[in-house]
C-alpha cells in the first residue's frame, strides 16, 4: 500500500485499514468542523472557512490507519490521508 511504501518503517503484522472519503463524507466532515469551530468561538466567516479548509481536503481521499500488531495498551494508531487521484500522502493539518 502507498502509506507503507512511503514510510518504509512499518513492522510486519501491522494492522492496516482504510476508509474512503467521497464528496458526501467530505461535506459532512466540513459541517462537523464548522460546527466545532463555531461552538469554540470562531464567528468570522472568512476565518471559519480558512480553518475548515486547513483541516479538510476538498478532493476525495483515503484515511488510512496503521495499528501495531501487538496491540499494546496506549499505542495510538497512525492516521494518514492519501489523495485518491494522485495517490500521495497529504500533509497533516497544522
Amino acid at each position: 500500500m502507498i502509506v507503507i511504501e512511503h514510510f518504509g518503517d512499518i513492522l510486519p503484522g501491522t494492522k492496516c485499514s482504510a476508509v474512503f472519503f467521497d464528496t458526501q463524507k467530505i461535506r459532512r466532515e466540513k459541517e462537523f468542523y464548522t460546527k466545532l469551530f463555531s461552538e469554540n468561538g470562531v464567528h468570522d466567516l472568512e476565518i471559519l472557512r480558512a480553518m475548515v479548509a486547513a483541516n479538510v481536503p476538498d478532493d476525495p481521499y483515503w484515511l488510512v490507519s496503521l495499528k501495531p500488531a501487538d496491540g499494546a495498551f496506549g499505542q495510538e494508531p497512525r492516521l494518514h490521508r492519501v489523495d485518491d487521484r494522485t495517490r500521495k500522502i497529504l500533509a497533516d493539518p497544522a
